[in-house]
């Protein structure tokens, strides 16, 4: 087997030179503005190898995203005023580092549940304790919805229960999957069902909480520095305050666009990335290719533009068939870009090391990640 791994040919006199994707002016609203992308290009791009190989900590990048980025778009409850900074900050972290991205994402929606979400109690621990340590990342959120959206979505069975305890909640179950669990300073958001009958509920677990017991980190294909695994809790007790919602439907209602819409903008980030090393690339041989990447372009331009337009008003402008197809569009795109990538880049790309490689592995996670690809296909085929 032999595999080129020297820099593609020098181009023809008559072809357009290459440009480093950076220095592209014409990058689509869902990127941050340049001065800030350069920044976070600069910050994460250094770091992003080894956070691949989860040989370094994630805590860093995402508390430095934080303040330099996103602090400023925090409301007095929260920091829920300004999304579509949100959603740029995640998509351009996505070009730099989907780890980081991906962390990023899974301790906002965290942030979304205790401090943007109608009927999280005003005068809990959720909202004066828990939600200032979250804002200034000294806790790192871990939403664990996936059984509860399916749940909602189709009638798959929660997999943790609740009862009452005194004065607590005892909650007993598996949590598949979830991610930031790096105890004791995470704090997950789970769906339960009641033990004897009851409401279905949502509630926040502390990290340190006796009882929550995470299965050993897995070798994954990429996002290893994630802190993802699954968990058993035995008993563990959380005070009745910390219920985030006794309403588990109409919280699951109340969150989806906003989870959906910041999904899509990781997959976005990635998705433009892969297109625009492509892009880099397609020069001699590889000009067969030009047709492919401008149609993906296409449809990464249009996408840009629904989650730009649907971050103004938090998605409630959108039916929700829209916001399903279009984090479907969002995976689909993502993979197909970083194929195109592999394609044009050659056998640099193939070397584990590279970048391409890393992006290849990345995209991969998408079509499992919930809501899945067959969930999402199935609820479409069942909607109108």
């Amino acid at each position: 087997m032999s595999i080129d791994l020297a820099a593609p040919r020098a181009a023809p006199p008559d072809s357009t030179p290459a440009r480093r994707p950076e220095a592209l002016g014409d990058s689509p609203s869902l990127l941050l503005e340049p001065a800030a992308r350069e920044r976070v290009r600069a910050f994460l791009e250094p770091r992003a190898e080894a956070i691949d190989a989860g040989q370094a900590e994630i805590r860093e990048a995402l508390a430095y995203l934080n303040d330099q980025l996103l602090a400023e778009a925090a409301g007095p409850l929260g920091p829920n005023t300004n999304l579509i900074r949100v959603a740029q900050t995640i998509a351009t972290a996505a070009w730099s580092d989907m780890s980081v991205a991906f962390t990023l994402w899974c301790h906002r929606m965290v942030l979304e549940y205790l401090g943007g979400v109608p009927g999280a109690p005003p005068g809990s621990p959720l909202r004066h304790e828990l939600l200032p340590r979250l804002l200034r990342t000294e806790l790192l959120g871990s939403t664990a919805l996936a059984a509860a959206m399916a749940h909602c979505v189709c009638g798959a069975p929660l997999t943790v229960a609740w009862r009452r305890d005194g004065d607590a909640i005892a909650l007993n179950g598996r949590v598949t999957w979830a991610s930031n669990l790096f105890p004791p300073g995470f704090l997950m958001v789970v769906g339960a069902a009641a033990a004897g009958g009851g409401p279905s509920i949502v509630i926040a677990i502390r990290g340190s909480s006796p009882g929550v017991e995470i299965h050993p980190y897995p070798r994954l294909l990429a996002l290893q520095a994630t802190g993802s695994s699954s968990l058993t809790l035995r008993d563990v007790r959380v005070p009745e305050t910390e219920i985030v919602s006794e309403d588990l439907a109409g919280f699951v209602r109340s969150v989806r666009p906003v989870f959906l819409l910041l999904q899509s903008s990781f997959c976005w980030g990635l998705a433009w990335r892969a297109l625009q090393e492509a892009r880099a690339s397609v020069r001699g041989v590889n000009e067969i290719f030009r047709d492919e990447l401008e149609a993906l372009e296409g449809r990464a331009r249009a996408l840009a533009a629904t989650l730009s337009a649907a971050a103004a008003d938090r998605g409630t402008s959108l039916p929700v068939r829209k916001l399903v197809e279009t984090r479907l569009e969002a995976a689909q795109l993502t993979t197909a870009a970083v194929a195109l990538e592999a394609k044009t880049v050659g056998g640099r790309g193939y070397v584990t090391s590279s970048a391409t490689a890393r992006r290849l592995r990345e995209a991969a996670f998408l079509p499992i990640q919930a809501p899945t690809e067959g969930l999402l296909r199935w609820e479409l085929s069942r909607s109108a």
